[in-house]
Parts: structure tokens; C-alpha cells; sequence
């Protein structure tokens, strides 16, 4: 896949993704989101246009996207059936499935139970700030344990695994109302990540707070033998590392604690990215796209997860049969990919509505970013491009 528009070759290796299936773990909800105008004061009065409800949550996002670029996919939601919003969620995964020509599995997809409620979330935009609501209900987080395992035994039952393990937010990973309840410090992701069922799928994680918010210490083993790929945002990603003895938090101190640990991308705003493979001193970076008009980011680093584990299937970066140099190129262009995924759903609304085929994100990358051969690609970034990134994303 050498083509300077990254997009271009997954598209032409569509008969790859058709023969694959994903398994996206982690979070569902409903999003209903309200724009405020600016000069907002305190104690008054705001009228707004309705927005509609959206699907949201991170593995909504990620099968949504991965459907729509022809990719079979089995999803791990925490999905009430008896909560009737449940259906706005399939009819999204439904639409994406139609655009890409793929399946996802029905069977186990929500979980039984009287009263229960999907999580809801209510997204109030202001400008370029936004805040987040998440209402949560405390039977369907218990309830998520038991209906992880059955998903799992059902992937042990497949004569052939899922090619990826792509592990989002996991809801029932956040910090406890009391002690001792399961899932609250991280055992649910953990046990993804070391299921006997998935010893032969690659892992790519993309934490939500949750999870990256219990530090570093808790992930670092596993991300040094059960992680293939780790991405965050690069305040995420400050916030993950604080419990660690760094030097500082600089860009540069970060990439070296991952360097032996598991390949890490590291999204920037609107929508670039940085990353290095594990092992490796060389950081890669995808600038990000010049964007006139950002509709919604929500869900664009979801967007770019599925676009970056998309490209590591058509061809492997941690491939050992190929040289250093192959690797590097190969990661650069999947960021790239990623990069192109990542902006698109900065100009629709909602995190896993109106997802882009192949064809559509061809011509949108035909129409954005830097006209040069290399799409802003860089394979070899020096400190000071890193410092750069620091004085950019103020600490």
C-alpha cells in the first residue's frame, strides 16, 4: 500500500477488510447535545434550537465507523433491550452495516433485564468547550460482567477469532461508588485484554477516563505483554503518566517510558497525531488537517482508532519478517489514515451517525490537507518538533 493518499490503498485492499471481523468492547449511549450561544452569563436564560439524539459511546463509535468501511464486526455494549431508546443505537449499527456492505452480530448484543437503562449522555456545547453528562445506571454496570463473559465464550466457540480486539471505554471501570464492587478498578478491561478466547488477537486500546485515569502503574505490565497498540489524547495521556517518576511531563519523557513497553498514538487537536512503535526512538507524526468548519468533534478519536486499527490490518506494522524502515513507513501511513478518519467526523454531528465508506473518505482526503506528496506525514520527528507539540498543547 504505497499511495501518497492513505485512503486510496485501504481502499483498494477492501477484499481484506471483507474476510475480517473486529471485536469492539466498551461503551453505548444515548447523546443529546445543546448548543449555547456565546456570552453565556450566569443565572440566565438560554433558548436553543432541539438537536436530535444521537448513538454515541466509544464502541458504538468504533463498530459504527468499522462497519462502514466493510468491516464485520462483534460488538460488547452495554445495550438494555428493555430500554426502548436501545433501538436508536441498532438502527445506527444497521445504517452502518447497509453503507459498508458488512455484518455485526445480533445474538448477545444487549443485555436482559427489567428496568434496566442504557447509559444516556447530555453534551452542552459551547464554542470550542463542551461539557459532558453521563447518566449511568447502576444494574446494567453489574449486569455488564456476566454479559462480557458470554461474549467471550461465544468468540472461544469461532474456528477463527477476531482479527482485533479494538477495547474502548468500559463504563463499569470507573471509579467506585463503594469499595470491592467488580469492574470499578479496571478487572473488566483487564480481562479482555487476558481472555484465553483472544490469545491469538492483536489488541488495540483506546482508554477512556475510567481507565486512564487509574495511572500508569496499573496498565504497565499489561501494556508490555497484552497490548499491541495504545492510544489517548495527549492530555489524556499526561493524565495517565502522573503517578509516575518522570523527569517532566514533556512529550519526549512520555514516548520514552511507552518506548518498551507497546506501540502508543497520541491524538492531537483537529485531528493529527503522534506515535511511536514499541521498541523504537524514531516518533512518527500525522499534522493535523486544516479544517474550515468543525461541525461536532465528539467521537473523533473514536473515529480514529477504527481508521488506525483498519490500516494495521490491511498491513501489519509489527510485522518482524520486515525491516525497521518498512515498519515505520507502514505506521506513518496508518496514522495517516487514522488522521483522515479522525477529521472527517469533525464535520458531522454526533460521534456514529452518517459514517463515511471508503469511497467517501477517499474524496474527502482528495479535498483536505496539505497538497504535497506527503499528506504532512513525517516518519522522523526531531525534539524540537516534539517541543513544538508541548508549546502547543500547553501543560
Amino acid at each position: 500500500m504505497s499511495t501518497a493518499l492513505t485512503s486510496e490503498g485501504i481502499r483498494a485492499a477492501k477484499g481484506v477488510l471483507a474476510g475480517l471481523r473486529v471485536m469492539a468492547v466498551g461503551g453505548a449511549n444515548i447523546e443529546h447535545g445543546y448548543t449555547l450561544p456565546g456570552g453565556f452569563e450566569r443565572d440566565g436564560k438560554v433558548s436553543t434550537e432541539p438537536e436530535p439524539r444521537l448513538s454515541g459511546g466509544s464502541s458504538v463509535n468504533h463498530s459504527a465507523r468499522l462497519l462502514a468501511m466493510g468491516i464485520d464486526v462483534h460488538p460488547v455494549l452495554p445495550l438494555a433491550a428493555a430500554d426502548p431508546m436501545s433501538d436508536l443505537i441498532l438502527s445506527t449499527l444497521e445504517a452502518a452495516a447497509k453503507a459498508g456492505n458488512a455484518s455485526f452480530r445480533h445474538s448477545d448484543l444487549s443485555i436482559d433485564g427489567a428496568g434496566l437503562m442504557t447509559p444516556y449522555t447530555t453534551i452542552i456545547r459551547q464554542g470550542d468547550s463542551r461539557a459532558v453528562l453521563n447518566e449511568f445506571s447502576a444494574e446494567l454496570m453489574s449486569a455488564f460482567e456476566a454479559h462480557l463473559a458470554r461474549n467471550l465464550e461465544n468468540v472461544g466457540r469461532l474456528e477463527d477469532p477476531p482479527a482485533v480486539a479494538l477495547v474502548g471505554h468500559v463504563h463499569a471501570d470507573r471509579s467506585p461508588p463503594t469499595k470491592g464492587e467488580v469492574g470499578f478498578a479496571g478487572e473488566l478491561t483487564e480481562r479482555v485484554l487476558t481472555a484465553s478466547e483472544l490469545d491469538s488477537t492483536r489488541k488495540f486500546v483506546n482508554f477512556g477516563r475510567a481507565q486512564y485515569s487509574l495511572g500508569a502503574e496499573r496498565w504497565s505490565a499489561l501494556l508490555r505483554e497484552r497490548v499491541d497498540v495504545l492510544q489517548l489524547g495527549i492530555e489524556e495521556v499526561r493524565s495517565f503518566v502522573r503517578d509516575l517518576d518522570l523527569a517532566n511531563d514533556s512529550l519526549a519523557s512520555i514516548l520514552a517510558w511507552f518506548r518498551e513497553r507497546t506501540t502508543i498514538v497520541i491524538t492531537l487537536g483537529r485531528f493529527g497525531a503522534v506515535g511511536q512503535l514499541v521498541g523504537s526512538d524514531q516518533p512518527v507524526a500525522a499534522w493535523p488537517y486544516q479544517i474550515d468548519e468543525v461541525v461536532d468533534s465528539t467521537g473523533a478519536g473514536d473515529a480514529m482508532g477504527a481508521g488506525v486499527v483498519t490500516a494495521m490490518t490491511v498491513e501489519s506494522f509489527d510485522d518482524s519478517s520486515v525491516s525497521d524502515e518498512v515498519r515505520v513507513e507502514r505506521f506513518a501511513r496508518a496514522l495517516g489514515f487514522g488522521r483522515t478518519c479522525g477529521a472527517y467526523a469533525c464535520t458531522t454531528l454526533g460521534g456514529a451517525e452518517g459514517c463515511p465508506d471508503l469511497d467517501t473518505l477517499v474524496s474527502f482526503e482528495r479535498g483536505a490537507g496539505p497538497a504535497e506528496d506527503e499528506r504532512g506525514l513525517s516518519r522522523s520527528m526531531s525534539d524540537h518538533d516534539l517541543y513544538l507539540i508541548d508549546r502547543a498543547f500547553e501543560r
